[in-house]
């Protein structure tokens, strides 16, 4: 922002700018990584079933609920111990973590992704893209709803935790996608995301494959990290356990879930590589470059994440590993996105 000729001209400007109401999706993907964050430590302090019925907890609306008012609603619902069945009085901070992530997807991420929707409904005839971006949104925060629901009552079994963050990283992808072309639509898009549509063209396949490869990591991930014991399989605390499994470069894949994402992960991050070598400098290879960074960087938590643990996990590990390996598929997947976008202006353009 410039203050030319002191005549607040170009300040009012930016203020106008930042009113454009391309700027919602952004916030709303801001907002879904910070639910992400909220949902991550969630899991690693073992808050999911903290309230375990929904959309209330402990059949109230709040999260101050005292040890005799846990047991009150569990003599009331005996049903309901099944896998927490050790643990089913909660500190209230548990409750509250749990509480304040329904609170941010429910009440404010949910009718937020409604008034984007109700807002590129008004324009859909003006800015069609927009509209389907932005229906995609809805239909996937709705789905994110009841799939959080699912993973409740089902005491956050393995596969709903991982459908839970790959519907995640759908809503997030889908609001850069909103982001993206709403920009687009009103003639607002940096010159560091405008393409060259036949470059863009062919990269494009790749880039989807290298976002479906990363997305598959993390997907394994959170089996490791939801399905009990997985953590351990390789062993703890040593190098034995980690960069080796179990005192051995290569183990078994059977019921070892962790060896396999290890694998995976050698595999795609070599892939990764192999395909940004031979780009040509701009966005998608500093896109690219960012997404590896972090997804080395990420190799390098989980590792001491295995070998920190001296009786118990730091668990801050835990979320620092979801957290980076989220943000590197979203590198990757934001530049098969702003590939897309070029190829959708070239059509529009040859249309005209």
């Amino acid at each position: 922002m410039t203050l030319d000729n002191c005549d607040g001209v170009s300040i009012v400007s930016e203020v106008r700018n930042w009113r454009r109401l391309h700027h919602l999706p952004l916030a709303l993907f801001l907002l879904t990584m910070i639910a992400v964050a909220l949902g991550g430590a969630v899991r690693i302090h073992d808050a999911g079933v903290s309230c375990p019925d929904w959309p209330q907890c402990f059949g109230t609306w709040g999260f101050d609920i005292s040890p005799e008012e846990q047991a009150e609603w569990w003599a009331e619902n005996p049903e309901e111990i099944k896998s927490n069945e050790d643990k089913i009085t909660y500190e209230t901070w548990e409750i509250f973590l749990e509480w304040i992530h329904r609170f941010v997807t429910g009440l404010i991420l949910g009718p937020l992704c409604i008034l984007q929707w109700y807002l590129a409904f008004k324009r859909k005839q003006t800015m069609p893209g927009v509209y389907k971006a932005s229906s995609a949104a809805l239909i996937l925060v709705i789905i994110q709803g009841i799939m959080g629901m699912i993973t409740v009552l089902y005491d956050n079994v393995p596969w709903s935790v991982a459908a839970h963050l790959t519907l995640a990283m759908a809503l997030a992808l889908s609001l850069l996608w909103a982001w993206i072309r709403w920009m687009e639509a009103e003639r607002e898009l940096p010159q560091w995301m405008e393409l060259e549509s036949n470059n863009a063209n062919r990269l494009r396949p790749r880039l989807y494959d290298l976002s479906l490869s990363t997305l598959l990591v993390l997907i394994l991930g959170a089996f490791v990290s939801s399905t009990e014991g997985q953590n351990a399989t390789c062993g703890v605390g040593d190098f034995s356990a980690w960069p080796l499994c179990g005192g051995h470069i290569f183990d078994s894949l059977v019921d070892n879930i962790q060896f396999g994402h290890r694998v995976a992960v050698v595999i795609v991050g070599g892939w990764l590589i192999w395909n940004v070598r031979s780009l040509e400098r701009g966005t998608i290879r500093k896109l690219l470059h960012s997404g590896i960074g972090l997804y080395v960087l990420n190799l390098l938590v989980g590792g001491a994440y295995i070998l920190t643990w001296n009786g118990a996990f730091i668990e801050i590990l835990s979320l620092a590993h979801l957290l980076l390996g989220s943000l590197s598929f979203l590198c990757i997947g934001f530049a098969a996105l702003l590939a897309r976008n070029a190829s959708l202006s070239q059509m529009v353009t040859e249309d005209e």
